[in-house]
């Protein structure tokens, strides 16, 4: 009983962590998805190329793209009153803001990039925080941007190599952590005048009706592309986050696997004491016939039958504990961007661990028990004391 139990709670403990690991590759996905495109289209070398180098209606034309948006990325000095901080300015065109689901992540005050020949700034909760700067109601807040001018040395030309603009906030974006302490977006309009690119962009973002169908569609695209430039995928620009997670969601499989492994130990001490107690019921069985292998089998089911049966507890009880963090949110997360730890259950997972924890389980004691029972029949386990 306490061997089933150990093995029920090893392999709750299993779908509890790897659903928790889930969960968070879930949250990562989501939380990107926000703001990174599925696909994107960039200069193989350098940080921009020409505007007029892609057509629109050459992306619009493969099957299963939704909309395009042009890009210009470029790191600037940004500061308000005596505060100073470095962003991301994100200049992004009014497609953009037709796709793009980033107005649904908007933390204070109004989603306005332009408006009355006024243009406006979108600044990320990082930022925001950085500059400790207020949005008001009453009166507009002013944020200063200065970028180097293109072809100016700092060291020679000093505060004349920046050229300088002064941008009203209309909104703080919160999407995570990375990204709110990373970008500052404005209308495309804007950073082309602060950065002097009037032809040039840095990236051209692509919607998809369906996101799944992100590598398809980019064989189709990048095979009519012109030469210098290369399409990148939501999880080529984010792999190391994405890889970091799956890492560790293996590594703390492989760790609880190892756990199992000395469970399984307290299953083969399980199984002595009954091959001991069963000296007598042996004796009579080889007595009527019963060769060594008949003998082993029984004690071979009994060690697969507690894995089997502690298994499906374990599942039982990981699945029950799954669904209430989900439904009522058991673990709170506080100051997060969820209010509680969340899980995703996947059923390829639950359905390895249960075939891990069977066959593993199984295979460990039926080796060892041909080992005992062996041991026991060239000793002294067919007589009786």
């Amino acid at each position: 009983m306490i061997s089933m139990l150990v093995v029920a709670f090893i392999t709750a403990a299993m779908i509890c962590v790897m659903s928790a690991f889930n969960g968070i590759d879930d949250l990562v996905k989501d939380l990107f998805s926000n703001f990174d495109t599925p696909l994107t289209i960039v200069p193989i070398e350098g940080k921009v190329f020409p505007d007029s180098l892609v057509a629109d209606e050459m992306v619009r034309s493969i099957p299963g793209v939704k909309g395009l948006s042009r890009i210009i990325e470029e790191d600037a000095w940004l500061n308000y009153v005596d505060h100073n901080a470095v962003a991301t300015i994100k200049g992004v065109d009014d497609d953009y803001l037709t796709y793009s689901p980033i107005d649904s992540m908007i933390y204070e005050g109004k989603f306005i990039l332009e408006e009355d020949s006024f243009f406006f700034a979108i600044v990320g909760l990082g930022v925001r925080s950085e500059l400790y700067m207020p949005l008001f109601d009453y009166a507009p807040t002013v944020l200063g941007i200065n970028a180097p001018i293109r072809g100016k040395k700092i060291s020679r030309h000093k505060e004349n190599a920046f050229n300088r603009r002064a941008i009203n906030v209309s909104g703080v974006f919160s999407v995570n952590a990375e990204l709110d302490s990373k970008f500052v977006i404005v209308p495309i309009d804007f950073a082309r005048e602060l950065f002097g690119m009037e032809s040039e962009i840095s990236a051209i973002e692509i919607f998809l009706e369906n996101d799944d169908e992100a590598e398809s569609i980019k064989e189709a695209l990048q095979s009519k592309l012109p030469a210098g430039l290369k399409i990148t995928t939501r999880y080529e620009k984010n792999a190391l986050i994405y890889k970091t997670n799956a890492s560790e969601k293996w590594a703390t499989f492989l760790i609880l696997l190892f756990i199992l492994l000395i469970a399984c130990f307290n299953i083969i001490a399980s199984l002595t004491m009954l091959i001991i107690e069963k000296k007598k019921d042996i004796f009579t069985l080889s007595s009527m016939g019963a060769n060594l292998g008949s003998i082993e089998r029984i004690f071979i089911y009994e060690g697969i039958l507690i894995n089997l049966v502690g298994a499906i507890l374990g599942g039982v009880i990981g699945l029950g504990l799954c669904f209430l963090q989900k439904t009522f949110g058991l673990i709170a997360m506080e100051g997060a961007m969820v209010s509680s730890y969340p899980v995703s259950i996947k059923w390829l997972d639950v359905i390895g661990i249960f075939l891990t924890v069977v066959v593993v389980g199984s295979a460990f004691s039926a080796t060892l028990v041909r080992l005992l029972v062996r041991r026991f029949a060239n000793n002294a386990m067919m007589r009786v004391e």
